[in-house]
């Protein structure tokens, strides 16, 4: 139609669609975290825009913005997150130091301290009896300590947490090559550690003593070896990719990747393997989220025992540095032969932008505003900047114990 035609009349009986009309028409599949609110019809707020103008609407309805959907939902899982971490932690300590002391030969190390006069407890540390006593203690613990944590998940999650979390699962079908890419990049990250790790050894400071100081403890015996490599993985995936990463999908799929990540880095309590903990929980909350937790685990528990058997006494000093090549190699053939594929799927796990209601004066355009990205939003909430600030420290004054 040009500008010169005249316009043709509305036919009889019609009425242009109400805000409330055009607000709920959301893209298919949209959360409902994008799609605002309304609050009974009253004027806007003084400093809202074009106050004065819609004062003299009172018929329409006023905006909530959905910010604090995505607000509430972060800072109920890093609440509970920090929770989770300080049962974790203080009753898995607990627990440890209490059965090392309960220990029979440990108690008799101790009786014999006191007849000096007193008792040396540097001297009841050192002994081979309390070393020999602290590592099943200290796994029991942490066992203790982090079956205790999944429960305060099951607020997020309810019964979802044992049940579709679990044994939602999308067909690997022809992707195995997405699965083997997965796995190359996870021991390319180890090896871009391990020459972190070097160099930062050049100035005469091991940072890999604290993973060490924190571990030899459980992986001094079979049965935490077995514990590090399969049972504390299941643990944390159900915490991570089960409750945290499917709690958060609703508002995006990059948001809850990441955002889980992050926290599983914290979760380990020390720079150095959180360093490698986000990285690792990207690919694992990739892998969780595009095939099944229970692929995430099986990646999560390779990683575990590959550390394992690496440290090792009779495994030769070549085959970890060839492996952790080897997989480098590889996953830069994947990025460069498929690097027309990266932005592409990063903007897949983006929400859609929906638009938002806005305010104009009468015989104005209605301006259209977007929704305000997930990250902003959640990462932004008082609650996730003190819990994750306080994590960090905690993070670096571990570091100072090697």
């Amino acid at each position: 139609m040009s500008t010169s035609e005249p316009l043709t009349p509305p036919p009889d009986g019609f009425a242009p669609p109400s805000p409330d009309q055009l607000i709920s028409q959301v893209p298919p599949g949209y959360p409902a975290y994008a799609a605002p609110t309304f609050a009974p019809s009253v004027a806007p707020a003084a400093d809202a825009p074009y106050s004065s103008s819609c004062a003299q609407s009172q018929d329409l309805p006023t905006p909530v913005a959905p910010s604090t959907g995505v607000r509430w939902a972060v800072t109920k899982t890093v609440l509970l997150f920090a929770t989770c971490v300080i049962v974790m932690q203080f009753l898995g300590s607990v627990v440890g130091i209490v059965l090392t002391f309960l220990n029979p030969a440990v108690m008799d190390v101790i009786r014999q301290s006191m007849t000096g006069g007193g008792p040396d407890v540097q001297a009841i540390m050192n002994d081979p009896s309390f070393q020999q006593a602290l590592g099943p203690a200290t796994l029991i613990g942490s066992i203790i300590g982090e079956a205790l944590g999944i429960c305060f998940f099951f607020i997020l999650r309810g019964k979802k947490l044992l049940t579709t979390d679990i044994t939602t699962t999308r067909p690997v079908g022809s992707r195995w090559g997405q699965l083997g890419a997965a796995v190359a990049l996870v021991f390319a990250i180890q090896l871009v550690l391990s020459l972190i790790n070097a160099l930062i050894g050049l100035t005469g400071y091991d940072p890999s003593k604290v993973q060490s100081t924190l571990l030899d403890p459980v992986l001094s015996s079979v049965w935490g070896m077995l514990a590090a490599v399969f049972l504390l993985p299941f643990f944390e995936e159900l915490i991570f990719r089960g409750a945290i990463m499917r709690h958060l999908l609703p508002y995006g799929v990059n948001f809850a990747i990441v955002t889980q990540a992050v926290l599983f880095g914290l979760w380990h309590l020390n720079l150095y393997q959180g360093i490698f903990a986000v990285p690792m929980g990207l690919i694992l909350g990739f892998v969780a989220y595009r095939f099944s937790l229970k692929w995430s685990f099986a990646l999560h528990a390779l990683n575990n025992g590959f550390a394992v058997v690496m440290g090792l006494s009779w495994m030769p000093g070549w085959v970890a540095p060839t492996i952790m090549v080897a997989a480098a190699l590889a996953t830069a053939a994947v990025l460069i032969l498929h690097r027309g594929r990266i932005k592409p799927f990063l903007a897949s796990g983006a929400p859609p932008q929906q638009p938002m209601l806005a305010w104009a004066p009468p015989g104005e355009a209605l301006p259209v505003s977007v929704q305000p990205s997930p990250f902003r939003l959640g990462w932004g909430s008082p609650g996730f900047i003190i819990v994750t600030a306080l994590m960090l420290v905690v993070c670096c004054l571990m570091m100072t114990i090697a």
